[in-house]
């Protein structure tokens, strides 16, 4: 019970920061992606005949490859593209770190079950984010310079300006780093929505963030970088709406099932009344009786025929 209070207490005193941390994790890791993609439009695309113009001429290879386009375009925006990533990755994705954390501490706390591999993926996923994207766009630099440097702009040249181990392997920790992330998204949203720490909407909403971190339907992160505001203005009772139940209590308080709008539909059968059944039941049963004929009096031909015989 002491270890419960005192967890209660922690929890209190960092809430105000961590929402502060969700809130810069949010607007930093949008405002940086629309930042990249602000730029990248300005850049001269490739088109399918450039491509086979070599072709047209009959040669094997061009003489000067076509995606020197795009490594003049990294040499003439490197400043601004590589502010971007840090902003994006090193300070938006960084700061994820607090309070998906801070989440799973808590959702830890009140599960029956609870599992330090959330905590893992929350404290280490968005750590090789930040860390990979802004180093891998700094070797793309790096290499169209020395790209641009050379002699030789062939397809042999560029390739080894754009590849080598390095960046195999800073390909692979970006990977790693994305499917962590995805996956804290995902189980935290989803256990925290269990316990009661988030309402159903932001758990659902937490869910789709992470999916969206494997397959981005979206140009943007706007789904990640809103439920991170969100769940940022929820720590600070934004609207004045209170926090759930769970985060006051030091058990889960699961969310009540959810009541169908609409009662079942019963048969025709079960509808009707018992005593409208019950009649048709005994008029099918039993065709209806007729009334007995009233008594009929003598006629009056045969009082006269009386009379006569008198």
């Amino acid at each position: 019970m002491a270890d419960a209070e005192r967890q209660l207490a922690v929890e209190g005193a960092q809430r105000v920061r961590v929402a502060v941390c969700a809130i810069v994790a949010g607007v930093f890791f949008f405002g940086g992606q629309l930042w990249v993609a602000t730029i990248a439009a300005k850049e001269q695309t490739v088109g399918l005949l450039q491509g086979l113009t070599p072709a047209f001429h009959h040669l094997a290879v061009a003489a000067v490859d076509p995606r020197t386009v795009h490594e003049n375009f990294l040499v003439n925006h490197q400043v601004a593209l590589i502010v971007a990533f840090v902003l994006s990755y090193l300070v938006g994705a960084g700061a994820m770190v607090v309070p998906l954390r801070y989440l799973a501490a808590a959702e830890r706390l009140r599960s029956a079950a609870p599992s330090p591999f959330i905590g893992y993926l929350a404290s280490y996923g968005p750590v090789f984010v930040a860390v990979a994207w802004p180093a891998y766009e700094v070797s793309l630099v790096i290499g169209a310079h020395g790209y641009l440097s050379g002699s030789a702009r062939d397809a042999a040249a560029i390739t080894a300006a754009s590849g080598g181990g390095v960046r195999i392997a800073l390909q692979l920790l970006l990977t790693l780093g994305t499917l962590a992330v995805a996956g804290a998204f995902i189980m935290v949203s989803m256990r925290a929505m269990r316990v009661g720490l988030l309402t159903r909407m932001m758990g659902t909403v937490g869910i789709i963030a992470g999916v969206l971190f494997l397959i981005p339907l979206t140009p943007l992160p706007v789904v990640q970088a809103l439920w991170l505001v969100f769940f940022g203005a929820m720590l600070l009772n934004f609207g004045n709406r209170p926090l759930p139940e769970a985060w006051m209590v030091a058990e889960a308080r699961p969310w009540p099932p959810r009541q169908n709008a609409r009662p079942p539909r019963q048969p025709r059968a079960a509808r009707e009344p018992s005593v409208g059944r019950g009649l048709r039941r005994g008029a099918a049963a039993s065709p209806p009786v007729p009334a007995p004929a009233a008594p009929r009096g003598p006629s009056p031909s045969a009082s006269k025929k009386r009379k006569r015989r008198r």
